[in-house]
């Protein structure tokens, strides 16, 4: 082409691109002014990043899908979206008996029954036992310890609980707490840590009300083909990367593990990597995070020591399907890690070595310590304590988890109690 056809393409191109910004421009304006298509967002909360559940003037009734049966599982909150039965008003009552705060991950708020999650076995326990108590348990998926010690005081804490219980899962917390995306998170400071507010990713902003509806359909189109999500997802992990002693090609390599671990024949295809095998991956990947990990969770719990001086607090590290060692492993999980660069071996004395260092920081920080692990190792029944849906706990799990809590808990309550 000459270089004058060239102009003229040039020219005629701006001019059509002017002329369909301009009419966007109107068309937007036009329908902000008139309230028509009104742009739904999805805004995260402030304060935690996300809820499990809204609040409410009356008691709210939770529902779920128990993917292994199909069955719709209901159980109860409160108005303030905690599974108990204590109502609010209680916030300003005394009604006896100890008050138990709890919070965690999935792991936490589990697809069943409150009697038969561990925070309801924990109060069964403790009421058979003679020491009548209240749970409040106020779990959310993908918390890290941060937005569940965060929850604890935001939401807990004015019920005045006597015990707080930190369950932190070690097959991918400890990742977690490592993230900004849409959650609170630490930063590193001279003097320590600090508490600073969510990069918003996947949420909108809460504090940006944002009106446009071309800006809108354009931010839906490409969160619908993943553009979007990609590029925060790349420039996220390169920045956790440069932090942790990786690269970019570093970065590419782990994306590419994530995708190599998904498994089609598993009722959720990233139950894996989502459970256990990303933290192993990147832990790998970028040599440097595991003891950064460490050292935000030890902040987090000389933080939670210091602002609860007088309370009991309890850390329960529930492990993982791998860690826990249930025989024999499912030649799924074996299949898919014989894709990536890691194995099974190498899984579970990583994350070992992790349930230890725990051991060890709460014991510095004057926190309980519930060995779930060796408990959970111990079991030699016939039904699983993990289902293979997503690889969350079973039940019969938590069972042996809130029991163990609870015996904890209650040597430890006697050991307070003044002598004669």
């Amino acid at each position: 082409m000459s270089d004058g056809k060239v102009r003229k393409f040039l020219v005629a191109s701006l001019v059509y691109l002017g002329i369909t910004a301009v009419t966007l421009l109107v068309v937007d304006l036009a329908c902000m002014a008139l309230g028509l298509f009104p742009p739904s967002h999805n805004y995260g909360d402030p304060t935690l990043g996300w809820r499990p559940a809204g609040t409410s003037d009356q008691p709210q009734v939770g529902r779920c899908t128990e993917f292994m049966t199909g069955q719709t599982v209901t159980y109860a909150r409160n108005e303030d979206g905690i599974r108990t039965s204590l109502s609010r008003s209680a916030r300003t009552t005394d009604s006896g008996g100890v008050r138990i705060g709890v919070s965690g991950d999935s792991h936490t708020d589990l697809c069943a029954p409150n009697e038969e999650a561990h925070p309801g076995v924990l109060e069964s326990a403790l009421d058979s036992a003679g020491v009548p108590s209240s749970v409040l348990a106020y779990g959310a998926g993908k918390y890290s310890p941060l937005q569940a010690y965060l929850a604890f005081k935001e939401v807990l804490l004015p019920y005045r609980p006597r015990v707080f219980i930190l369950n932190l899962y070690t097959g991918n917390d400890l990742y977690d707490i490592l993230r900004v995306d849409d959650r609170p998170h630490f930063t590193a400071t001279d003097s320590g840590y600090r508490i600073d507010p969510p990069v918003w990713l996947q949420y909108d902003d809460p504090k940006v009300r944002r009106r446009s509806r071309v800006l809108f359909a354009g931010r839906a189109l490409a969160d619908k083909m993943g553009i979007r999500q990609l590029s925060m997802r790349v420039g996220e992990l390169r920045r956790m990367a440069g932090q942790h002693g990786g690269g970019l090609f570093g970065v590419f390599g782990y994306m590419r593990d994530l995708w190599k671990g998904r498994e089609p024949s598993v009722g959720y295809s990233d139950a894996f990597t989502a459970q256990m095998l990303n933290q192993q991956l990147f832990f790998q990947r970028f040599p440097g995070s595991p003891e950064e990990s460490m050292r935000r969770v030890r902040a987090l719990l000389s933080l939670a020591r210091k602002e609860n001086p007088d309370l009991i607090l309890v850390l329960s590290p529930l492990p993982s399907y791998q860690l826990t060692g249930e025989q024999p492993v499912d030649s799924i999980l074996i299949r898919t890690l014989g894709r990536l660069p890691i194995s099974y071996d190498e899984g579970v004395r990583q994350e070992a070595a992790l349930y230890e260092r725990l051991r060890g920081i709460a014991a510095a920080e004057g926190w309980e310590f519930v060995d779930n692990l060796t408990a959970l190792r111990a079991y030699r029944g016939t039904e699983r304590l993990f289902n293979t849906f997503d690889y969350h706990l079973t039940p019969v799990a938590s069972a042996i988890v809130g029991r163990l809590e609870a015996a904890l808990l209650l040597d430890t309550l006697r050991q307070r109690v003044p002598g004669p």
